[in-house]
């Protein structure tokens, strides 16, 4: 399952104090990777995704998602804040890292869930978390397919 992630999506250095934009940064970035079939369809099935429920998980981590007829192949992307954001307007919760997670809506609904548990347990761990805020791409890139290994 690591190959659903590639260095060339971790971003970082986003600058934005709005959550719908750190979510299009990592969108066009899975255009950019060819994991999508466009920009403006899967950034709305992630917003719609949104609207149903926001995707904080805490520790300052969105985890948006989208499997839908727009995604290519499976992929996940990181993105590294700037400033935090409010993630979640209801409860106030904020992100400064965001995990976007694509997925074709005829892929086994498995696969779907298989990363969102994987990466949720990761994510329990501080050092896991700490790690992802003040690594290099390199060692992110690394923690990220460790991490989602079968």
């Amino acid at each position: 399952m690591s190959s659903i992630i590639q260095k060339e999506c971790i971003v970082f250095d986003i600058d934005t104090c709005d959550k719908n934009e750190a979510i299009l940064t990592l969108v066009k970035r899975l255009k950019g990777q060819k994991k999508i079939t466009g920009v403006y369809d899967f950034y709305q099935d992630v917003l719609n995704r949104e609207r149903i429920a926001p995707t904080a998980i805490g520790y300052k981590i969105g985890l948006p998602h989208g499997r839908t007829n727009n995604v290519i192949e499976p992929a996940v992307c990181f993105g590294r804040l700037n400033n935090e954001i409010v993630w979640n307007e209801k409860t106030k919760e904020v992100a400064n890292i965001v995990i976007l997670i694509a997925v074709p809506k005829d892929n086994n609904e498995n696969l779907h869930m298989q990363i969102l548990s994987k990466l949720a347990r990761k994510l329990m761990h501080d050092d896991f978390r700490n790690q992802l805020t003040t690594s290099d791409k390199d060692e992110v890139y690394k923690l990220l397919c460790e991490g989602l290994e079968v």
